[in-house]
């Protein structure tokens, strides 16, 4: 019979919760080993994602070949008010885990391919140059003194050359394992996928291929939600999914409705009958991630002319 073990996870600590007993260890390699070494066989790890302090917790764990689970915060903030518990603590936060795995039984991770998480890493923090190059630009645009806009221009220059640095580290990865360079060179059949933002899909969704297509579209955080009620039918919108990838497909989408033939005619046809231009890019993106999910699905699979 499995036990569930829930794990709060903040910077410096790991809250543990284990048969109603809560404890606490360092975040440290020392600690969690020995503590996984302490556990019982029939131990199953649940903690939530919390911007990156899980990832040690998480390769220790694989590493001792210990099944560990990985849950959305929301939904586990949302399974405790559900319950009524609306104090949040470690340790209640830890107890949470636990029950929502008793309830839901998640799927542990898979085992993670090494080069594959250092190909995210490195676009991860593409993104977050990019980023900081686009809020640099806008603040040149608010300033009238010469010396502050030398300066930031200077800062630009050096992000932009960091982003560049990182583009070349990024095709090195690819090169080193024929089956990413494989899956890259195929998703770049897709008229409005280019290099990096095939690169940047097969880092952040490396579940592609292996998803259906409402799957595909969820992961991604591009498909479409009911609210309806009653009579009453209301407009469906887009929720949850990986925000960094939607971001890459919006780009891919601006490309793919000016220079794809399907999808500009597709987009041309849905904005004739009245929708928005966000709404018709949004469609696109949905269209891009499940052709993107069937090409490497099927190696059959062609894509229309």
């Amino acid at each position: 019979m499995k036990i569930h073990i829930g794990i709060d996870v903040s910077k410096l600590h790991l809250d543990l919760c284990h048969h109603q007993q809560a404890t606490q260890i360092p975040n440290t390699e020392k600690a969690i080993k020995r503590w996984l070494k302490s556990l019982p066989p029939a131990a199953v790890l649940v903690c939530e994602a919390s911007g990156g302090y899980e990832s040690l917790l998480i390769i220790l764990a694989h590493a001792a070949q210990r099944p560990i689970a990985r849950l959305n915060a929301r939904q586990v903030r949302d399974f405790a008010k559900a319950k009524g518990r609306l104090a949040k603590t470690d340790k209640i936060d830890a107890q949470i885990l636990v029950d929502f795995a008793e309830t839901f039984h998640p799927e542990p991770l898979g085992l993670p391919d090494p080069l594959q998480q250092e190909l995210a890493a490195l676009v991860k923090h593409r993104a977050h140059l990019l980023t900081q190059i686009t809020q640099n630009n806008n603040l040149a645009e608010t300033l009238a003194d010469k010396k502050l806009l030398a300066l930031v221009a200077r800062t630009v220059a050096f992000l932009r050359k960091q982003a560049d640095q990182l583009e070349t580290l990024m095709a090195d990865k690819i090169s080193q394992s024929p089956k990413l360079a494989a899956k890259a060179q195929r998703l770049q059949q897709v008229q409005g996928i280019g290099s990096l933002s095939a690169t940047a899909l097969i880092a952040l969704m490396p579940e592609l291929g292996s998803l259906s297509d409402t799957q595909a579209a969820a992961l991604a955080g591009v498909a479409p939600f009911n609210r309806d009620s009653g009579q009453y039918r209301g407009q469906r919108h887009i929720a949850g999914g990986r925000a960094q990838v939607r971001t890459i497909l919006y780009m891919a989408a601006l490309v793919a409705s000016r220079h794809n033939p399907v999808l500009k005619s597709l987009y041309l046809r849905l904005l004739a009958n009245g929708k928005a231009k966000k709404l018709a890019l949004t469609v696109l993106m949905r269209k891009l991630i499940i052709l993107a999910n069937r090409l490497l699905k099927n190696p059959n699979f062609s894509l229309a002319s």
